[in-house]
């Protein structure tokens, strides 16, 4: 028994081993893509309630906003990728960063800039918001794919998978203190409206220390020689012909299909930042604890990342984004079956409690869903990129969201607005709402959207279960390969000391 243990610990710290491996780099981008999760995650918990409460916008308009950025932002990662890949990682860091912090300071310091500074009138002032929330998109477009470029370029073949794996904890780990540490508690010192503009601003300093960090990467120090690309190489290209050609190719055709295919279940990603905030204090009250409840979530995928990263690695990705869109989906069903049913639970006597219950239960799900899609979804259409085009299919993945994030912010503002309006609570409690003018019905239509995706990628599996295997096929062949130079060279050595001898 004691040596079934000693195998299992030595099986399962072997995993993270993998990681000796990888460059000082791929840490330092680790380290840039917490203090960018920092800085974006504090914003986003808090968007759509900071642009209604303090900057005066409408539901519909809060919503509205939020979604275009959301788009813009999808629309310029578009075009960024192939940026990065011909003027290299550091030069994009620090556009993206520049860009990205001025944003950010127009956003946080609106009526200081419009008002005092420009000399605008209240209503006027809000173009300085608009220009920002533009600027934060430009900005932070540049940061996916380029931390996702780094992360592959600092790893071994061997060591990639885990360090997808460790790129995604990162993250989260990043969004768990920026609920915990920073949402709650500053909103509790400050007050709700001046705590979210604490909020924003603070995480603005975040990123001015993401951005120093990466003054101290290595942009040529490749993990795998094969994948370097000369400077030469890199500046006869031009973006929009790099752009064309990565459309022409056959792998990223069948990337853009299994892409669009997940449509459905993206919009359940974005409900988080464009429908939860306003349904949560909605439905519960004003006193709810907005970034502690945000917290749950990326706390069970840092916790589940830690404990099955070792398993993970034993299952064919394709199979692993099925299931986790599967659960991902089915989690809204907590929220759209009736309140009232709730109630027939022992010790569950209000609405209020009741939708506790359903939020909870509906974020646990929904996290176990994410712990098996998201990072290797990155992982998947990194491994999908030839080595000189990265950064130009990650950019190009965001394409569905590209779709899902104002198409969401067009009918979540609409449908906040029609099911989960501000006083809703109040005739919930008195029984004056039917399920279909309720949340509930909102929830409903979401989660027939959502199924969609999981239930169409099962049926054409096939196309993709292929892609996916011939791509691990090479690797194992690659590093097959490494291995056995290896070994040869050590049974060389050993032969030359004999001989000395």
């Amino acid at each position: 028994m004691d040596n079934n243990k000693q195998n299992f610990l030595a099986n399962y710290f072997s995993a993270f081993g993998v990681l000796k491996d990888c460059k000082k780099s791929f840490w330092l981008t680790n380290l840039i893509q917490f203090c960018e999760g920092l800085g974006y995650f504090t914003m986003i918990h808090v968007f759509t309630i900071y642009l209604t409460r303090y900057c005066g916008f409408t539901d519909g308009n809060s919503t509205f906003w939020v979604g275009m950025f959301t788009l813009f932002l999808s629309m310029f990662v578009l075009a960024v990728g192939s940026i990065c890949d011909i003027i290299g990682l550091k030069r994009t860091y620090t556009i993206g960063f520049s860009v990205l912090i001025s944003g950010r300071l127009m956003l946080g310091f609106s009526n200081d800039i419009g008002e005092r500074l420009l000399g605008l009138s209240q209503s006027q002032s809000v173009y300085v918001i608009y220009a920002g929330i533009c600027l934060m998109a430009f900005g932070t477009a540049f940061m996916s794919p380029c931390i996702s470029t780094s992360i592959r370029r600092f790893t071994t073949l061997r060591a990639r998978p885990t360090g997808f794996n460790f790129y995604y904890l990162f993250m989260n780990i990043a969004a768990i203190l920026a609920g915990v540490a920073f949402v709650d508690p500053l909103r509790t010192v400050f007050g709700d409206t001046i705590g979210l503009k604490w909020i924003i601003n603070i995480g603005t300093c975040f990123f001015v220390v993401g951005y120093i960090i990466t003054r101290f990467i290595d942009e040529d120090a490749y993990a795998v020689p094969e994948e370097r690309m000369t400077k030469a190489q890199m500046s006869n290209r031009r973006p929009l012909q790099l752009l064309g050609e990565v459309v022409r190719e056959r792998p990223f055709q069948k990337l853009l299909l299994f892409l669009l295919l997940t449509l459905g279940v993206r919009l359940v990603f974005t409900l988080q930042f464009l429908v939860m905030p306003h349904y949560y204090t909605r439905t519960i009250g004003d006193d709810f604890g907005l970034g502690t409840i945000q917290a749950i979530n990326p706390t069970i995928i840092v916790l589940g990342l830690i404990a099955i990263i070792p398993v993970l690695n034993r299952f064919k990705t394709v199979d692993l984004m099925i299931y986790g869109m599967s659960i991902s989906a089915f989690s809204l069903v907590f929220m759209a079956v009736p309140a009232e049913w709730y109630l027939l639970v022992p010790g569950i006597n209000t609405m209020g409690q009741a939708y506790f219950i359903a939020i909870v239960t509906q974020i646990v799900v929904f996290a176990f869903g994410e712990l098996l899609f998201s990072p290797r979804f990155s992982e998947f259409v990194a491994r999908a990129a030839p080595k000189d085009k990265v950064a130009s299919y990650m950019s190009l993945s965001g394409l569905p969201m590209f779709i899902a994030k104002p198409f969401n912010g067009v009918i979540g503002g609409l449908l906040v607005s029609y099911l989960c309006y501000d006083g809703i609570a109040a005739k919930m409690d008195a029984g004056h709402i039917g399920f279909w003018q309720s949340p509930e019905f909102m929830w409903f239509i979401y989660l027939f959207m959502a199924i969609v995706s999981p239930i169409s990628i099962y049926m054409m599996r096939g196309v993709f279960v292929t892609a996916d295997d011939n791509m691990g096929e090479s690797n194992e062949s690659n590093e097959s390969n490494e291995s056995d130079e290896s070994d040869e060279s050590d049974e060389s050595d050993e032969k030359g000391k004999s001989t000395t001898a």
